[in-house]
Formats: C-alpha cells, structure tokens, sequence
C-alpha cells in the first residue's frame, strides 16, 4: 500500500502524461466542510478502544465497499482495531463476488459479543431505520449514510447524512481523499463498483460527487476484478425465481407488479425489481416476496421524480419499516404464524394499495408476458 498521501503519477511520468494515460487522477478535491468533518470525527473516536462498522441488513455493493472504506479510515485516523459486521446474508452472486475480491473479513454481527469503550458506526443506514441489526439499547457513535434523514439519526455523537448523494461510498472517497490515504486497488475497485451500482452507473439520482469519486478511483480501480465481481456465475434459484417472476408478473398501466413467492435469498428481490424495470414502457416495478417469516418489498421506478421512499412508506405504513430514495426503495414486513396462502393474499393486498397510491387501480390488470387479462392464476 502506498503512503498516505495523494497520489501523484507514477515513477518516470510527469503528471501530464499520467493523465493522458489513465485519465485525471486528482479530480475536485474535498471541500474544507469535510476536512473540518474528518476532525470532528478522529476527536468523537479519540476515546474509543475499538470500532464496530456495521451495515445495514442483507448489504449490497454500496454497503459493502463502504464499510470497509469506513475500517480503513477509522484505523488510520484513529489507530484503534476496527471489526466489520453485518446482519442478515451475502446472497446476490455478485456481492458475494466483491467480498471475496474485497479480501477484508466481514462478521455475522449475531455472533459478535460488542465490548465495553466499542464505537459503532453505522453506514449505508441509520438508527431506527429498520434495516440493520444494531442491538436494543446500543447506541451509534457514527452516522454516514446517504439515505434521507430519520428521526432517530441524531441521536449519534457524529452525523453525516447526505440525502443528495448517490452513494455512501462517494462520501467515504471524500473522507479518504481529506486524510489524504490512498486506497489500495482492492479498496478502489470496491468502491468504484458500489456507487457504479448505486447509481446504475451514474444514470440514478447522480450528484457531482458521484462523479468525481468515479473519476478518482477509476484509474486505482483492478478492471478484470470489476468483470469478476459483475459476471459473477449464478446458482440455478435465481434462474427458478425469475421464471416465477415471468410467469405470474402482471401490470396496470406502466405499473408492474411482480409476486415472487418465496426467495432463495433476501436480496433476490431487489435483483428482480431491477430486471423488470428494464421492460420498455414500464415506470414503475413492485416487487414481493417471502424471505424467512418476512414479506420483503422492492420497488424501483424510472422517472427522476417518483419520490418511490414516500411512496412505500405511505403504503406500508405501521405495519413495517420502508424508506429509499426518489427511484428506489425497499419495506420489510415481519410476520408470525402466518401461512403462506395467507401471505400471498397480503401481498395482493399491499399490491392493489399500490395501484391506489399510483392512480393505476382503474386500469385493466394483464399478464406481463401473455397479455392475457387480469393477473395470471396464483398471483
């Protein structure tokens, strides 16, 4: 790992010839706001012997990469251990992939007993949001996240929430660009792939952060990784659930809605809402099903204006925790002995309280595939 200082051209290159080479390597540098942040933060740490990254439940590639950008910050700024943990599982192929390229350990958080003078920092996610696994009564030290803000988010001792960001792991470059630490090229290659995924790469909810933490690290960045990690090879469930999702997929307007019955694993879902949105015409995707005793939700629209958190919000209501951002978002309802023909019908439930909220419910309802009128039998 090189030094911790930016990073000028290589050994016998001027600066000019680096850059004509592999791009700009110094884009816009960090605003004196978050050197003054990273201060604040090295201070709030200074009395901590050690740190809990933690992420939010199930992570994704944004998560991921930006948990371990947080351990190495942490570690440097404030030379205290730093332990990675997450809830849930690692299920989409793909992450699995960037974990394994990544080559950072990451802990099941149900297996970690969390030590007196630990500081926790959350990110990618926040206190109360409902999608991480910090314990009952454990309170977050720090708070980096680029989701809109939650009531309970202030209740750590340093908040950084940037709701105009797409990625968490562009807010991480910052910090790491105003210590002035390089990232090793696992640790660019991991943060480069998770803003490109949070943000289709850079065509959702884009700020001009986002594209200069991609124009920083993409010359740090190992491209055959980045192959390995989004070609990552499959197992056959997937190609089982998006047959299910074929076959009983069913829209009103330009509104599809996708029962999944039960999932292989949690962030399949996700994967599938992703899928469906690729359809031509389609606005909006609701995608639903059954992980374990929980109905998980994913919606995803195509249109800078759909404000899909509120929207999924709005829906589940009290019943669950749900938020997002402007084209995508994601709910968690949590049951109890409840049966799976009575699951299917909450999902048809919740799907005709998002035709309502959509102003889709007086549209005729067809098969996605057949054409056929009405939802397909078992939807």
């Amino acid at each position: 790992m090189r030094p911790p200082e930016e990073a000028g051209p290589a050994p016998g290159t001027d600066s000019t010839d680096a850059e004509s080479q592999t791009g700009p390597m110094t884009p816009r540098r960090p605003t004196a706001e978050v050197t003054e942040r990273l201060s604040e933060m090295r201070w709030i740490l200074g009395s901590a012997e050690r740190a809990l990254v933690l992420t939010h439940d199930n992570p994704d590639p944004d998560a991921i990469a930006s948990a371990a950008g947080l351990a190495f910050l942490i570690e440097r700024i404030s030379g205290i251990p730093v332990t990675v943990a997450f809830g849930g599982i690692i299920g989409r192929a793909e992450n699995r992939s960037l974990m394994e390229e990544l080559d950072v350990p990451f802990e099941r958080l149900e297996g970690l007993e969390i030590e007196p003078g630990t500081a926790i920092a959350l990110v990618d996610t926040q206190p109360g949001s409902g999608n991480n696994s910090l314990p009952a009564g454990q309170a977050a030290t720090v708070v980096l996240d680029h989701h809109p803000a939650r009531q309970d988010a202030a209740k750590g001792a340093f908040v950084d929430i940037r709701p105009d960001y797409g990625a968490s792991a562009s807010m991480i470059v910052e910090y790491l660009r105003a210590a002035r630490l390089e990232p090793d090229r696992k640790l660019a290659t991991a943060l480069f792939y998770g803003i490109q995924t949070e943000t289709m790469d850079l065509g959702r909810e884009t700020s001009e952060a986002d594209v200069a933490a991609s124009v920083f690290l993409y010359p740090r960045t190992d491209p055959a990784a980045i192959s390995r990690i989004r070609h990552a090879r499959v197992p056959r469930g997937v190609y089982r659930s998006i047959h299910e999702g074929l076959k009983r997929a069913w829209s009103r307007g330009d509104v599809v809605f996708v029962p999944l019955g039960r999932l292989e694993y949690p962030d399949l879902v996700a994967q599938l809402a992703d899928l469906f949105l690729k359809v031509h015409g389609v606005d909006w995707v609701i995608a639903a099903g059954l992980y374990q005793d929980r109905i998980l939700i994913s919606v995803r629209a195509y249109r800078p204006d759909a404000h899909a958190g509120q929207l999924v919000q709005q829906v589940v209501g009290e019943r669950g925790s749900a938020g997002g951002h402007g084209e995508m978002a994601g709910a968690r309802l949590d049951l109890e002995e409840v049966s799976e023909p009575q699951v299917e019908r909450m999902i048809e439930g919740l799907f005709d309280e998002f035709a309502t909220a959509l102003g889709v419910d007086d549209q005729p309802a067809e098969s996605l595939i057949s054409g056929s009128t009405g939802p397909v039998e078992g939807s």
